[in-house]
């Protein structure tokens, strides 16, 4: 009964605790946002839902923020109609506090004086051109906050113009946004003609002629296109604007990174996280606003984190070839599409090199030769017949009865090798080199398997190591911008910054070694799959899990977790290993042609050589002097003979002792050639066993440490922003974290070598193992096991 009421009592507690939470939720504050598009367009919904969650994840507990679809404004892409929708807005009761996505609206928005209701204005793109109000950081204006982005205009030209000349530029904008803000054309023009550059704009509006009217009015002599944001197009006009300017080799650069660059942009400085971290940046605003904080208080600049991104199929088909360094530092993409990059996969490229590599193709025509070597040794012991013809003349006072004067005789002639113990040895010998042939042949094959495996996933080590160095290099600049914030605000003095560019030009390097290390190890693999050397490769990535990297991998769990099943499992990798090794086929079968040869050496002394021989000679024309007296057909002009000889060799000055002792001496060698190999093939797999159990291990070990780095280096990066530690401190972090990122990649592809080098040493290659053949070895392994009492390790016991 005490039970019970304690459980009652708790069950009413419990109720009560969920009604008070229930009414605390319904207390909550609200606020209600109402949001404002230029027009309408296919970013509109993604740019609203990204807002619309940022700011739910932030107030969750503290505000009910709603945005009701009644309070949602799209203007038609000019001034005047994102103008009305932001006075709407603004004089709605409904609205609580208003967010502007668009350049027009924005810049609606800060030209009021004084806002009636908060507001945040996201799109900011030049604060005196807009004559925004701004003052120490902030907007200065009650109720005012919005977000001005840097100018890079500058920047971008460099970059373009250095992965292509050009002399004269169009830029493609809105037309609202050139009509709403023409000084933007204005000081686009100043800009360029102080770098000795011609420009022009060319607006672009909404209308359905507007990509045809648009590529009319690009003049003839234009070498490059700048392309603003675009929104109001549909993905299907931004696509057919791209491709018309790729149709005239117009090289493009993107001031955003959207759609229309993949359509095929040619490059862009834009950061591709930029809406996502903007749309971040209204939500902070707008909880510090919610509360209570002034909104003309809130820092509006935003850093723009821009890494230029290149489009390879792009820049192939206008005829842009940019130079080494782009190539390097850039995001590359398109480079499926290209024609150079053939795909490759991890099992294809083995497959391929055991088909293809000229090595193991000149092997084989070695062993195809090898094998007539054998029928050369039994053509000895089978019948020789020969058919010859011989023509004879002598003088006339010679020639008389059964001589004629000119004679043609023919000759059958049947040799047969009755017994030849020499011969009959060579053959067995020849058939026993030739088994041999065929496991060199063998070991070559798999030979070529694990270079060619190394080589591939020494390309992928390279590509991984690479993007180490790339994403290295990206936060020595982002360092850099800390160190120039810094030293704005007085709190760092200008050998940091250059300290900061010194690291840049040390990881620039680094990242050209790293790119280095890719085309190296594609030449290593193309040798290996007789593919031109010159042949560049998208590798297909190799996961832990592929089946294709260890027999039945997720079916050993259980059978290496302990000191006892490790040791159990190498002896049975041993076993297995040996009994199908190709290097202890070829000495048995040299061991075996070698005792064929002491079996006939020591014969020679008593077995003698025995040959039949047959002839039979018929003359076939005769004339002149005698001919009558021998007339062809007569028994006379035909004869025959058959012999049966035998011939033993009584003393050969001792060459048959010194071949028989060392046929003795030879045979000897080769069996302590066969148990050394078999050492060296059971060190060998012994010693590939512990390398891929170590390597495996370091695997999370690597990983943690790398983790362990990348945190340490956030906190060291913080305390860096806020002045709490010197630049030594940020360096040390940057390489340690750049060390552990290191090793981290290796020890993935250490692992993924030395299971290749295991698999090489026990002979048992998954990627020429079919299913079947998988589950006949698992069978093995687990009555092994059962042979000698060790039970797989329970999985329950194994933890995590």
């Amino acid at each position: 009964m005490r039970d019970r009421r304690w459980l009652r009592a708790a069950t009413a507690a419990l109720g009560l605790c969920l009604c008070c939470a229930s009414a605390l939720a319904e207390e909550l504050p609200v606020l209600r946002v109402g949001m404002v598009f230029d027009g309408p367009g296919p970013a509109n919904e993604e740019v609203r839902a990204l807002t619309i969650a940022e700011v739910e994840t932030l107030m969750a507990g503290e505000i009910d923020v709603r945005f009701p679809e009644a309070s949602l404004r799209v203007g038609d892409w000019s001034y005047d109609t994102s103008s009305d929708a932001v006075m709407a807005l603004l004089e709605d009761p409904e609205v609580d506090l208003v967010i502007t996505w668009g350049v027009l609206a924005s810049n609606a928005l800060c030209c009021l004086a004084a806002p009636p209701k908060p507001v945040i204005a996201p799109v900011i793109l030049d604060v005196d051109l807009q004559n925004i109000p701004y003052s120490e950081g902030t907007s200065g204006v009650p109720n005012l906050s919005y977000v001005a982005f840097p100018d890079n205009t500058a920047n971008e030209l460099q970059i373009f113009r250095e992965i292509v000349p050009f002399q004269r530029i169009v830029f493609l904008a809105p037309q609202g946004i050139l009509e709403a803000i023409p000084e933007m054309a204005m000081r686009t023009q100043l800009l360029l003609s102080d770098l000795g550059l011609t420009s022009s704009y060319v607006p672009v509006d909404r209308d359905a002629d507007a990509v045809d009217r648009v590529l009319a009015e690009i003049p003839e002599g234009t070498d490059a296109v700048y392309v603003w944001p675009l929104s109001q197009l549909p993905l299907a006009e931004a696509k057919r604007l791209v491709d018309g300017l790729n149709a005239r080799r117009l090289p493009t650069f993107s001031a955003l990174a959207d759609d229309s660059f993949e359509f095929g942009m040619l490059a862009s400085m834009a950061e591709e996280s930029f809406f996502p971290r903007l749309a971040r940046r209204v939500a902070l605003n707008l909880q510090r606003i919610a509360l209570g904080e002034p909104a003309g208080s809130l820092p509006v600049d935003l850093s723009v984190r821009g890494r230029l991104t290149l489009n390879l199929a792009t820049a192939e088909a206008i005829g842009v070839s940019p130079r080494w360094d782009m190539l390097i530092e850039a995001d590359l993409v398109g480079v499926d599409r290209l024609e150079g990059f053939e795909p490759v996969s991890f099992d294809e490229a083995v497959y391929e090199a055991v088909e293809a590599n000229l090595d193991l193709q000149a092997r084989e025509r070695s062993v195809a030769a090898g094998a007539q070597e054998v029928e050369r040794a039994r053509a000895v012991l089978r019948p020789d017949l020969t058919v010859s013809a011989t023509g004879v003349g002598i003088d006339d006072d010679r020639a008389g009865a059964g001589q004629a004067e000119r004679t043609l005789t023919g000759r059958l002639a049947l040799t047969q090798l009755i017994y030849d113990d020499a011969a009959r040895a060579n053959v067995v010998v020849q058939d026993q080199v030739q088994i041999a042939r065929e496991a060199d042949f063998d070991i070559l094959r798999l030979d070529i398997a694990l270079d060619t495996a190394t080589a591939y996933l020494n390309l992928l080590r390279a590509v991984s190591l690479a993007e180490v160095q790339r994403s290295n290099l990206e936060l020595t600049r982002s360092n850099l911008e800390r160190a120039e914030i810094r030293r704005s605000v007085g709190a760092a003095n200008p050998a940091e910054v250059f300290r900061w560019e010194s690291q840049i030009a040390n990881d620039r390097r680094s990242l050209i070694d790293a790119m280095a290390s890719i085309a190296r190890a594609e030449i290593v693999l193309s040798q290996l799959l007789d593919r031109a050397l010159d042949t560049r490769y998208r590798a297909a990535e190799v996961d832990l899990d592929d089946p294709l990297l260890i027999t039945g991998k997720e079916r050993l769990d259980g059978y290496l977790d302990t000191p006892v099943h490790f040791q159990t499992f190498s002896d049975f990798t041993v076993e297995e290993g040996l009994a199908s090794a190709p290097e202890l086929a070829a000495v048995r079968a040299n061991i075996a042609a070698q005792e064929r040869l002491v079996t006939s050496a020591q014969r020679a002394f008593y077995l003698p050589q025995v040959t039949l021989q047959g002839l039979f000679d018929e003359v076939l024309a005769d004339e002149g002097e005698g001919a009558d007296l021998s007339a062809p057909g007569l028994p006379d002009d035909s004869s025959w003979s058959l012999s049966l000889g035998a011939s033993l060799p009584l003393f050969t000055g001792g060459s048959r002792r010194a071949e028989r002792i060392q046929a003795e001496e030879t045979l000897s060698q080769l069996g302590f050639e066969l148990d050394a190999t078999s050492d060296r093939l059971e060190q060998r797999i012994r010693a590939a066993m512990v390398s891929a159990r170590a390597s495996f291990t370091g695997i999370d070990l690597t990983r943690e440490a790398a983790e362990a780095s990348q945190r340490n280096l956030d906190l060291v990066a913080d305390s860096y922003s806020r002045g709490a530690v010197s630049i030594i401190n940020l360096l040390d972090a940057q390489n340690s974290a750049l060390a552990a990122d290191q090793a981290a990649t290796n020890a993935v592809y250490d692992f993924l070598i030395n299971l290749m080098e295991l698999q090489r040493a026990a002979n048992q290659f998954d990627f020429f193992t079919s299913p079947a053949a998988r589950g006949a070895w698992f069978s093995r392994l687990v009555r092994y096991f059962d042979d000698r009492g060790v039970a797989p390790w329970p999985e329950d016991s194994r933890g995590d």
